[in-house]
């Protein structure tokens, strides 16, 4: 073999070799920047999946914390509501049994001693009285006449009916001052106290 073909040989060979260096350089340089860009997708897929889930976590608390929000209102109303039936009914059954005793004697004394009641948060010389239908025929002159005498005051009995199941509406002469007496009225100042009484019972334990 002639010089120039030893030496051509020689190149040849030290090219291939420099060109199989290069390739094993860039093919180590891009495996580690794909490892790189494999490790950082992984990085950024597992604080994705970790914040989907801890997002999902949350709504899911919030859904609970809703709907037990929703749970505890609903509860609350029907309560409310249970309390202000229970009420109506009390109201109800109290008026049903107060009915017959607007029958008997001791309901005429009643209505006096609710007028009485009356003329003494008043405080004047003339009474005007308002009673139902029944009631106005039988509390008699005589016996508002005699009422009269033990308060010193006159009192009228006023042509105006009015809508109750019993008692009676004491006014001053000149309408300013109104006491209302009758039973239904009576009792609806009754219903607050009732209703925390109802709700004592019905909160109790908690």
């Amino acid at each position: 073999m002639s010089n120039v073909s030893r030496g051509l040989a020689s190149i040849t060979k030290e090219v291939l070799e420099d060109a199989e260096r290069d390739a094993k350089n860039i093919i180590s340089r891009a495996e580690a920047t794909a490892e790189r860009i494999l490790k950082h997708a992984k990085e950024e897929a597992e604080r994705r999946y970790d914040e989907i889930i801890r997002k999902g976590k949350e709504r899911i608390k919030d859904k609970k914390r809703q709907a037990i929000s929703l749970f505890e209102l609903e509860a609350k109303n029907n309560l409310l509501k249970a309390k202000e039936e229970i009420i109506e009914e009390v109201y109800d059954e109290a008026i049903k049994r107060l009915r017959p005793y607007t029958l008997t004697e001791e309901y005429t004394n009643c209505i006096l001693r609710l007028i009485r009641e009356a003329s003494r948060q008043i405080n004047s010389d003339v009474l005007i009285i308002r009673l139902n239908k029944r009631d106005h025929q039988i509390l008699t002159k005589k016996r508002l006449d005699e009422l009269s005498r033990k308060l010193g005051v006159k009192i009228i009995k006023s042509d105006e009916k009015i809508n109750c199941t019993g008692g009676v509406v004491v006014t001053s002469l000149d309408g300013k001052i109104i006491v209302d007496n009758t039973f239904e009225n009576r009792l609806r100042i009754l219903k607050d106290p009732l209703r925390t009484k109802i709700a004592n019972i019905l909160f109790e334990g908690e």
